[in-house]
């Protein structure tokens, strides 16, 4: 082969490693001062313009200490909202519907103030601490859904799949 088609080569396989790299938005990082590592899926966006709410955004996150992954106890998964409205519902009910099972964790919520600029509109982040074998059932799920009160959001199958990306990226048997 000659030079230039080597080179050309090369140029194919640094381009694609790029892009798979940026369709994984599942980022592994080692803290060596701390000695933990983690695993996020960044926010991700899951819906806009639900009824009494303008978005929605999911995150999840898996520590653990050493470089060495351990079998997972939990994971964290971190909802934030934007409500149109100027208070939170201090009784709001988050229930995750798995194929149609509504299934309930208990989260830790706090308000964010002026989430949109120049709207009198509310944020909320809700943190749920949810055992990893419950986990792993919402993500290997057909059918996934959050209910929020009187609203409710139903995962795309791309949004699934980035759920059993993180499954996959968490688990050392895999």
């Amino acid at each position: 082969m000659s030079k230039t088609t080597l080179a050309l080569a090369a140029l194919i396989v640094l381009t694609a490693s790029i892009c798979s790299a940026q369709e994984s938005k599942i980022v592994t990082t080692y803290d060596k001062s701390k000695n933990v590592s983690t695993v996020t899926l960044p926010r991700t966006r899951i819906a806009t313009d639900t009824g009494n709410y303008r978005s929605l955004d999911l995150s999840l996150r898996y520590s653990y200490q050493s470089s060495t992954r351990p079998e997972p106890k939990t994971v964290e998964l971190e909802l934030v909202s934007v409500v149109k409205a100027k208070r939170l519902n201090s009784d709001l009910y988050v229930e995750f519907l798995l194929d149609g099972q509504a299934v309930h964790f208990s989260s830790t919520r706090s308000a964010i103030r002026n989430p949109v600029p120049g709207r009198t509109w509310i944020g909320e982040r809700m943190v749920f601490q949810i055992p990893y074998e419950d986990f792993k059932k919402l993500a290997l799920a057909q059918q996934l859904g959050i209910k929020m009160g009187s609203s409710s959001f139903e995962l795309t199958s791309d949004q699934l799949k980035l759920l059993r990306e993180f499954v996959a990226s968490i688990d050392p048997k895999q």
